[in-house]
């Protein structure tokens, strides 16, 4: 499983920057004061080259202006001038040592270069000059657990919390220890916690998913998946842990859709690891072969060799823990007479058997073509004699193109699919539950498909 434990961080209060084509002339017999005021008003519109220009106008009227220094390593890091911030940071606090902000925010920077030490001492001095920073508390309590320091990352947890209570991500990033330590009741309470106070936050159903999954309770964890998707469906580790869940509970087209829904997003080399190793071999169950096509799909993205799965290996079980889920109850095989079932009808069943998986594989791959903005893929799922709303084709992509354009956080999940098939014709009825920026929405949809040159082709949309 890809393992993206996401920590909640408190850094920095910045106004997105924009392009300006100059910068403004100066102030006549402008104060120190006049140029600090006008950079703050063009930070906070997001003109940092003229917020950067007023700052250091003001600096040379008044060296000792500690705000001016301040603010203008705070416009650095927005454009990513990490060791100009540094040292403006550096000489803020060194005009005023009691600076808590600036030795706050000096720690946030030094943590974003990788330089650990330094974010501690920088935290520290901040919680000097205000025991009560509980944000501090926080970003040290993060540096500590990224140096394997557990026990005072929990201590520094524990302080926040103790200062505000109602500090979502903090409990997240305790859990994060609890879960890196084993003691995934108290992780799980951790998120738990986190998610009553910020049900919004996509990384706290994440986080609490991977315990589950670990755990193999997966129907649990797709649960979280799904909620964590909602809110952040842009966030390929979501797919491929979700895509790798759906695989062990048998849901083979999701698991295809996620999987390709993710590398289509993102492709990622340690996911193809991950995959091939809980399931070096394809289960007995995937009649269709799904395990190869997505180690293909990882292959031809990332440019891998196939990895062949050594002769003796299994995939490995499922395992049911005894937390939440029960175990499901088994159904015995039917076995037919099988006097009474000519070898015809047994080929026919099997064919029926077959085309619904097909079917169903054609539209989850519909689906996650929609979701990543593949319309390449999507276009392809389409048959060309396709008419919806009174649109052809290519009208009709052209139309779901503009309507992908203007929308952001796109998701889309079915559930309930009802899949018959006739011959080379298939109808599937499903609930979907389609939201973006622009639309939300929930109903039943149907897409009549036709069999072509051995695929299968949506000919028709109804919802």
């Amino acid at each position: 499983m890809k393992k993206v434990l996401l920590t909640s961080l408190l850094a920095f209060l910045f106004f997105t920057p924009s392009l300006f084509a100059q910068i403004v002339p100066d102030i006549p017999a402008g104060t120190a004061e006049d140029y600090y005021s006008r950079g703050n008003k063009y930070r906070e519109q997001g003109n940092l080259d003229q917020a950067i220009y007023d700052y250091t106008k003001a600096i040379k009227v008044y060296s000792k202006h500690a705000k001016a220094y301040y603010n203008r390593a705070n416009s650095y890091v927005k454009q990513g001038n990490l060791s100009q911030a540094i040292d403006d940071y550096n000489k803020a606090v060194e005009i005023n040592p009691q600076y808590t902000e600036a030795h706050y925010n000096l720690g946030n920077t030094y943590e974003k270069q990788g330089n650990l030490p330094k974010a501690i001492e920088s935290y520290t001095k901040a919680l000097e000059t205000n025991p009560k920073y509980s944000a501090a508390y926080c970003n040290r309590g993060n540096v500590y657990q990224t140096q394997g320091n557990f026990q005072q990352a929990i201590d520094d947890y524990n302080k926040a919390i103790e200062l505000n209570p109602n500090f979502a991500g903090v409990y997240s990033n305790r859990g994060n220890v609890y879960q890196a330590q084993g003691q995934t009741d108290k992780a799980i309470a951790d998120y738990n916690k986190a998610i009553e106070l910020n049900p919004n936050f996509a990384g706290f159903y994440a986080n609490r998913g991977s315990i589950y999954q670990n755990q193999g309770n997966l129907k649990l964890a797709i649960n979280d998946y799904n909620r964590a998707i909602d809110r952040n469906p842009d966030e390929s580790s979501l797919f491929y842990n979700r895509g790798l869940a759906y695989y062990g509970t048998e849901e083979y087209p999701k698991s295809l859709a996620d999987y390709t829904t993710a590398l289509n997003i993102n492709p990622d080399k340690e996911a193809y690891d991950d995959f091939v190793e809980y399931f070096p071999q394809k289960r007995d169950s995937d009649t269709g072969n799904i395990r190869d096509e997505i180690a293909q799909m990882f292959e031809d993205k990332l440019g891998l060799t196939k990895k062949v799965a050594p002769p003796v290996a299994a995939a490995p079980a499922d395992v049911i823990s005894s937390v939440d889920v029960p175990p499901a109850e088994t159904a015995p095989p039917v076995v037919p007479d099988v006097a009474s079932v000519s070898p015809s009808q047994i080929e026919d069943n099997q064919t029926k058997t077959t085309s619904k998986e097909e079917v169903q594989i054609a539209v989850y791959k519909w689906l996650s073509s929609w979701r990543s903005g593949d319309m390449k893929t999507y276009r392809g799922s389409y048959d060309e004699n396709f008419k919806s709303k009174n649109m052809k084709l290519d009208e009709w992509v052209a139309y779901k193109t503009n309507v992908r354009n203007r929308s952001k956080n796109i998701n889309i999940d079915i559930d309930n699919l009802n899949i018959s098939t006739d011959g080379d014709n298939a109808k599937v009825v499903f609930t979907q539950t389609y939201s973006s920026s622009i639309l939300k929405d929930k109903g039943e949809k149907t897409l009549e498909l036709k069999k072509v040159d051995n695929e299968w082709k949506i000919l028709k949309e109804i919802m």
